[in-house]
């Protein structure tokens, strides 16, 4: 065949000497039963911060003795410790006997914000505190004090400063300040923030444009009961309108919700009570003060009776410039002994629910009880979220734009160690381009210690990846030896591992978050498997894409074989220039790999051409491989009807 053989040998001698082996991720664990320990020190509570960089801030409260230290680790996204084993001491100020909620984010510059609270003076003062990431501090290392006062909520602006709000102790009402980027009060006075005489508890803040911010706060209704308000804020501190009530449902004091600002424009995920029931909305707060949705917001489902199952916890996200705002929520039975989980998808100029008036249900509600947490995140528009079953085994799920699974087998275990007491502390966080990292608290026999793991959007769990020729071959982790299996094109790639992947990763690169480059565009479906004792772990996605060689990939337009037309409505013609005479093989495929029509012929030297008839097979995308021996040749081809 004429130029095959040789383009085939020219491109493996690129790949030999332009692609090392490498090791990807190399801290984090393959192993779903061991993980990544955050620390070695016990752990009572802790918040996650990405940077713009690729890696994760992790602080948390160290409880030491009789003390809670703060403590800050960061993560690159190998899954490096930067920081040391345990992290660096933030604070070891007294801090009483119990945690409070405190709030962690990164700064333009990724330097770490941390506000939280101490009894340094016998009462509780709200602090800030700015590190760097050589685990120095930038403001003075006792923080910058913002008042008496307890749960400080910060974001940092575009400009560097900060803007911090924390319920402040003897007016029992919010307090707003801003810090400069050198550390200062900007503003002599703090700002009170106040529904009429009504007083005020927790504010989160989110940036907006021009150095703009916005705050969601809860007006105190008697105990724990609140209701829910809105202000933008310029950067000097100026309402740019009045209290604005975006919900009348009952919410309680003691909750964050979720907050995600998309310009100028602020939304507001959250669960509120009605009656003896629950309900999940989103909320839209445009600049201008009002409130396009109407009062409480959209609702996640409208099935809201007495019966219905209750909607909870919620968390919601965006993709910048897409039309839509994403939700995932659990869903609870109304004895709140069963729980799933639900997707839903928002029209953002409308607020109109894109999956019916109940959702899209991603996990049913069961005595499994499937539980969503940690943050939402939505990459090219499909939404990736954790959860955890009734055994605290952890979980990442993708899904589609439709709402549908992207992964075969659903999800990826991300810890399968179970634990009668429970973990906590949940948390699910970007680290690095493509790679999310999921973080909780567990005892396993030494203490409540942080474990987190890394899970890229193509499904695969932090692992070394040894490669040959670009290709991954081998995948080892400490407790034995995994080989990649999918159902085509065994090869060997040692003694001890086989690989197999379905046609068109002849030639690729598989990058750290789990994406590879190929020879077309597509997707390798495959499976982790112990060569020990042949458990399957985890089910892989692989996305691939781009064309690396003129004679591999498209081969509609390749000089060695011509396919046409493309698509067709089944019927192809085959072009093929041949260098020698060959006995060669033509395979369908569909997607995930299964063989589904295969034609063989003895090929002469010279010019071939067939004709080949497919309009028994239904519509889609296909790949059809040419092969002469070890020589192969992809193409995708398009059967319509």
């Amino acid at each position: 065949m004429k130029n095959f053989t040789k383009s085939i040998l020219l491109l493996a001698l690129t790949l030999f000497f332009t692609i090392p082996s490498l090791r990807l991720m190399a801290q984090w664990s393959m192993n779903p039963a061991q993980n990544l320990e955050i620390s070695g020190l016990p752990l009572a509570d802790m918040q996650v911060a990405p940077t713009s960089d690729g890696k994760i801030w992790i602080a948390f409260y160290h409880a030491n003795t009789s003390n809670y230290d703060m403590r800050a680790q960061l993560l690159d996204e190998a899954g490096n410790k930067l920081l040391g084993p345990d992290g660096m001491l933030v604070s070891d100020q007294p801090s009483g006997t119990a945690t409070f909620v405190f709030n962690a984010c990164a700064d333009n510059d990724n330097n770490l914000i941390i506000s939280m609270q101490d009894e340094r003076s016998g009462s509780m003062q709200a602090v800030l505190y700015k590190i760097s990431q050589a685990g120095t501090h930038l403001w003075s290392p006792n923080g910058v004090i913002l008042g008496q006062g307890l749960a400080p909520n910060s974001c940092a602006l575009p400009n560097g400063e900060v803007i911090s709000c924390w319920n402040e102790s003897t007016s029992n009402t919010l307090k707003l300040q801003k810090i400069t980027t050198g550390g200062t009060l900007a503003w002599a006075t703090p700002i009170t923030v106040k529904v009429g005489n009504s007083t005020t508890t927790r504010g989160q803040i989110v940036a907006n444009l021009d150095n703009k911010f916005t705050m969601v706060y809860q007006k105190n209704a008697g105990g724990i009961s609140t209701v829910l308000y809105a202000q933008q804020f310029s950067n000097s501190g100026t309402a740019l309108f009045s209290p604005l009530q975006i919900g009348n449902q009952t919410t309680a004091g003691y909750r964050y919700y979720s907050i995600v600002a998309d310009a100028d424009t602020t939304y507001y995920g959250y669960y509120s009570s009605t009656g003896f029931r629950f309900n999940s909305f989103l909320q839209r707060i445009n600049p201008d003060g009002t409130i396009p949705y109407g009062m409480n917001g959209t609702n996640f489902n409208t099935s809201t009776g007495s019966s219905d199952y209750y909607q909870m916890e919620t968390s919601i996200n965006l993709q910048p410039g897409s039309p839509y705002v994403w939700a995932v929520c659990s869903f609870t039975d109304p004895n709140q002994t069963l729980y799933g989980v639900y997707i839903q998808k928002y029209l953002k100029s409308t607020g109109a629910r894109q999956f019916t008036n109940q959702g899209k249900v991603v996990y049913p509600v069961t005595a499994n009880r499937d539980t969503q947490a940690g943050d939402l995140y939505v990459i090219e528009d499909n939404p990736m979220f954790m959860s955890y079953d009734n055994d605290y085994r952890i979980y990442a799920t993708r899904l589609d734009a439709d709402g549908n699974f992207v992964w075969p087998g659903d999800r990826v275990v991300i810890s399968s160690t179970t634990s009668t007491s429970g973990k906590g502390r949940f948390g699910f966080s970007h680290v690095g381009t493509d790679l999310l990292a999921a973080v909780w608290t567990e005892d396993r026999g030494s203490g409540e210690l942080g474990y987190t793991q890394a899970v890229s959007i193509g499904g695969l769990l932090g692992m070394d990846v040894a490669t040959f020729g670009g290709v991954p071959a081998t995948i080892t982790e400490s407790a034995g030896t995994l080989q990649m299996v999918a159902n085509v094109f065994p090869h060997a790639a040692s003694q001890e591992v086989t690989w197999s992947i379905v046609p068109g990763t002849g030639s690729a690169d598989i990058s750290a978050s789990g994406l590879v480059t190929a020879s077309y565009n597509g997707t390798v479906w495959a499976k982790a498997v112990s060569v020990q004792d042949t458990t399957v772990m985890d089910s892989l996605l692989i996305t691939i894409s781009g064309q690396v060689h003129e004679n591999i990939g498209d081969i509609s337009s390749n000089k060695t074989i011509k396919i046409y037309p493309n698509p067709s409505n089944g019927q192809f013609n085959i072009h093929i220039d041949a260098l020698q005479k060959a006995e060669y093989k033509l395979e369908l495929f569909n997607n995930p790999g299964a063989v589904i029509w295969k034609q063989e012929h003895v090929l002469i030297d010279g010019t071939y051409s067939t004709f080949i008839d497919l309009k028994g097979i239904q519509a889609g995308i296909y790949t059809l491989l040419l092969s002469s021996g070890d020589n192969k040749v992809f193409s995708k081809i398009s059967i319509t009807k």
